[in-house]
């Protein structure tokens, strides 16, 4: 009997053993990771749990074998594995193996046939830092928060939801370049379900970070984008008003009064737009429309009251200045004045009921006593500033 011979037989067949279990390993884990994919579609990942703790054990074995260790196939499931349980188990730990079996995956795919699957591990993962991302968002970490969906949107690049959730995570620290730029991305992205708001909120982010040509720019857009919101076009109105853009967006607000002509701001506007280009009639006109939708509404009441006082300026001014008239004259042309500015009492008073303790209502009130000549009035109104100051 040749003894040299049997024992390499033996050696071979040794050899041979070890690469069918190895092989027995990944077919193994695979047959588990597909039960628990099944079970988990079918809406039970708990109970799928036992099948990829079996396709764990297979896999953590298959990787470390020589024979299988440069496996493609061996590492794409090691990463399907790792990423379910992260997404399960909610494991950093996990996560991490995930990520470097899908690096290892990747590396040796060079024919791509594991392509489709270490994709799903991506999305998995994503899910996962997608998870995380919405535990810290509520629990108030923004900028934990930010820094997840941006991982996740590195497993599932283009994902509109994280580009969203990145986008006000970072609104929530103040942080206006980056909440600007993830809003800006899904600007083309019409299709995405919260598109209007993003187009609306967007020259808000812009107005924060005090950019205003950039903020008109893209309230302007939003409505072309959306013409008929009447959220967009109210805030594009606004917007030209506050950086001193009232003749340019005259018309704008006009339109959008012919479809909305009971909407108190939209006519409060007009009469700020009408003030800013010398037009107090159609100011005082435009603010009363708004008052007689809501008589309470205490900038129109501010408003309608300087406008009409401010209106006989200019004749005071010119009675001053004229030195060629007479007292009696002087006095009969102040007394007209009076007369001219008295309706705006109302709105003045108004204004002080409605915010009594408004230091620039009261001021107002008072300034009107004063060129009254109510000394009376004029002290009263004085005093109630005094006790605020």
């Amino acid at each position: 009997m040749n003894i040299k011979s049997l024992l390499l037989l033996a050696a071979i067949a040794s050899a041979g053993t070890s690469v069918y279990a190895q092989k027995n390993n990944v077919n193994k884990a695979k047959t588990g990771i597909a039960k628990f994919e099944e079970l988990k579609g079918a809406g039970t990942p708990q109970l799928a749990l036992p099948n990829l703790k079996t396709a764990q054990e297979a896999i953590d074995l298959a990787v470390v074998h020589d024979k299988t260790k440069d496996n493609a196939e061996a590492w794409t499931i090691y990463s399907l594995v790792y990423a379910n349980l992260a997404n399960l188990d909610k494991s950093t730990e996990a996560a991490k193996k995930a990520e470097d079996g899908i690096a290892k995956a990747k590396s040796l795919d060079t024919d791509g046939a594991n392509k489709d699957n270490i994709r799903v591990s991506e999305q998995v993962l994503g899910q996962y830092n997608f998870n995380i991302g919405a535990e810290e968002y509520q629990g108030q970490k923004y900028k934990e928060a930010y820094d997840s969906f941006e991982k996740a949107l590195t497993y599932l690049p283009g994902d509109t939801t994280l580009i969203y959730y990145g986008g006000i995570s970072a609104l929530q620290v103040n942080d206006y370049g980056k909440a600007i730029a993830k809003y800006k991305q899904l600007i083309p992205v019409k299709e995405f379900s919260s598109h209007k708001q993003v187009v609306v909120d967007l020259p808000k982010l812009y107005l924060s970070a005090k950019d205003t040509t950039s903020a008109l720019e893209y309230a302007a857009k939003a409505v072309e984008l959306y013409p008929e919101d009447n959220a967009a076009a109210v805030q594009n109105i606004e917007f030209n008003l506050i950086t001193g853009r009232e003749k340019e967006i005259l018309a704008g607000i006009t339109a959008q009064l012919a479809k909305d002509p009971n909407n108190k701001s939209l006519n409060y506007y007009l009469g700020i737009a009408n003030s800013a280009n010398k037009n107090d009639a159609a100011a005082i006109e435009a603010y009363k429309k708004a008052l007689a939708i809501d008589p309470d509404y205490f900038e129109a009441n501010t408003n309608i009251a300087i406008t009409m006082m401010n209106g006989v300026r200019e004749k005071l001014n010119i009675l001053n200045n004229d030195r060629s008239l007479s007292q009696a004259k002087y006095n009969e042309g102040v007394a007209k004045i009076k007369e001219e500015i008295k309706p705006a009492l109302v709105y003045l008073t108004k204004a002080v009921e409605l915010q009594p303790k408004n230091v620039d209502a009261l001021t107002n009130l008072k300034n009107y006593y004063v060129f009254m000549q109510d000394e009376a009035k004029t002290s009263e109104i004085t005093a109630k500033i005094n006790a605020l100051n």
